[in-house]
């Protein structure tokens, strides 16, 4: 490659981390006790053949 395509190169890379810079750190989702979950089976019900 030529000095002319690597200093081409070494700007786009360049324009391309100070836009990634800007952008800033994304917000994390609010950890929420208590949230609705449904709760875990703690008997087993029989199916078709185990009446």
């Amino acid at each position: 490659m030529s000095e002319k395509d690597l200093d081409m190169f070494k700007k786009i890379i360049e324009a391309k981390k100070e836009k990634s810079a800007q952008q800033g750190v994304g917000k994390r989702a609010p950890n929420v006790l208590g949230s609705s979950r449904a709760p875990h089976k703690k008997h087993k019900k029989g199916g078709l053949f185990d009446k």
